[in-house]
C-alpha cells in the first residue's frame, strides 16, 4: 500500500512554502476565496483540515469551530503558525505536523468521530487517495460532511490529453500535484453521497463538493 501523505522538508519544499501564497494571490482574489468562503459556511463543530497548508482557510472558520489542521509539511506550516499569531483566525485551531497516516492523527480523532472534514486543494496531491478516502468515511461522525474543492481530469480534449501528458513533469514540481485526477468520480465511487456540488472552469476545470 503506498503511504496516504509523504513530504520532506528540504530546501525545495521551504522554497515552494517561501512562493506559494504569492503565486496564489491573483487565483484566490479572483475567484478562490469566494468559493472557500461558500464551502466553509458548511464547517462546524468538530473539523479536521487535512493539507491545511500556509492556512490560507483558517480566518473562514466560524468562531464556534474547533479545528485539528494537519500538515506535513514543516515548512508550509510555518507560514501557517505565522497567520495564528497574527490573530487572522477566530476559531480554536490545533496545528498538527503530520500526513494523515500518521498515528498521531488516529488518536487525535474524537470518540464520535469529526462533524466535518475539509480538503481544500490538497486531494490532488495524496499519492494514496483511495485509501485516504476511506479514512475520512471513518472518521466522520454519522450524519457528517466531507467539504472539498480541488482541480479534476478535464472531459474535454485536447486539454484532458496535455492534463496527462504534462502531469508526470508537473508532480515532481509541484509536490505530487496530479492535474489529471477525477477526484469527484472517486469519491463518489467510495460510496459518499453529494449533498451539494458545482463544476467551475478557470484554466483547468474545478470541483466544489459537500458529501455525506
Amino acid at each position: 500500500m503506498p503511504p496516504i501523505c509523504s513530504h520532506t522538508n528540504n530546501f525545495y519544499s521551504r522554497l515552494v512554502a517561501h512562493f506559494y501564497d504569492p503565486i496564489m494571490r491573483g487565483v484566490e482574489n479572483s475567484f478562490l476565496e469566494t468559493k472557500r468562503r461558500q464551502l466553509l459556511q458548511h464547517a462546524h463543530g468538530r473539523i479536521l483540515e487535512v493539507g491545511a497548508g500556509t492556512g490560507v482557510n483558517f480566518h473562514l472558520y466560524a468562531s464556534q469551530a474547533q479545528v485539528l489542521a494537519v500538515e506535513p509539511s514543516g515548512a508550509m506550516l510555518k507560514y501557517a503558525r505565522r497567520r495564528l499569531a497574527q490573530g487572522e483566525a477566530h476559531a480554536h485551531i490545533e496545528l498538527l505536523e503530520a500526513g494523515i497516516e500518521d498515528s498521531r492523527v488516529k488518536t487525535a480523532i474524537p470518540e464520535s468521530g469529526f462533524d466535518c472534514i475539509v480538503c481544500t486543494l490538497v486531494l490532488c496531491t495524496l499519492p494514496g487517495l483511495e485509501d485516504a478516502i476511506q479514512l475520512f468515511r471513518q472518521w466522520l461522525k454519522p450524519g457528517g460532511q466531507l467539504l472539498v474543492i480541488e482541480h479534476i481530469r478535464d472531459t474535454r480534449q485536447p486539454q484532458r490529453w496535455l492534463q496527462r501528458a504534462i502531469t508526470p513533469v508537473w508532480k515532481h514540481l509541484a509536490e505530487g500535484c496530479h492535474l489529471d485526477r477525477p477526484t469527484d468520480e472517486l469519491l463518489k465511487a467510495a460510496g459518499f453521497r453529494v449533498v451539494k456540488e458545482a463544476y467551475f472552469h478557470r484554466w483547468v476545470p474545478f470541483y466544489w463538493g459537500i458529501f455525506e
